[in-house]
């Protein structure tokens, strides 16, 4: 927002002025929302057909909350029969307001039945460290095996080798 840095001069000003300092009359005309849960997680389908179908709301551990999660792809890339999920995440393109999330360079995760588990980043290969907004599955050498193409913003594309057998 050009008028923040004609107001503040200084990032010490921004900090410390409340959201009418910034926002001025504009706050009481904005429209308003509420969020009950400010965190990453999965339905999970529980059966049922038409209006008996029914859902479960699985919360994703904490490492995939500490930053936004921006897209997801989900295989069984290890061939253990196991869902898996692999996560982009990072948001580098943020108003000056908010800042840059940058709390993860990506996530894999494997249900173990009850909940998912963090695969250590050592263990997966997987890792983005940028702004990474898009994912997908694809068979990049015909192995057979499930790759991951991450497509980080503003920078080449990413390919995990699936290397399981």
């Amino acid at each position: 927002m050009p008028a923040v840095s004609e107001q503040f001069k200084t990032y010490h000003d921004f900090a410390s002025a409340s959201l009418t300092d910034i926002y001025g009359g504009r706050l009481s005309k904005a429209y308003k929302v509420t969020a009950n849960h400010l965190e990453s997680g999965v339905w999970l389908n529980q059966g049922g057909k038409g209006e008996s179908l029914n859902f479960l709301w699985q919360r994703l551990p904490w490492d995939a909350q500490l930053s936004p999660v921006n897209a997801v792809v989900s295989g069984d890339f290890d061939g253990d029969g196991k869902v898996e999920l692999v996560l982009a995440q990072n948001h580098e393109t943020n108003w000056i307001e908010t800042g840059i999330w940058r709390g993860n360079p990506g996530c894999h995760l494997e249900w173990d039945g009850k909940g998912f588990q963090v695969i250590p980043h050592l263990a997966s290969g997987i890792l983005m460290h940028h702004d990474t907004k898009s994912l997908l599955t694809i068979d990049a050498n015909g192995d057979g095996l499930m790759d991951v193409l991450a497509a980080p913003n503003s920078r080449p594309l990413l390919l995990f080798s699936n290397q399981k057998k």
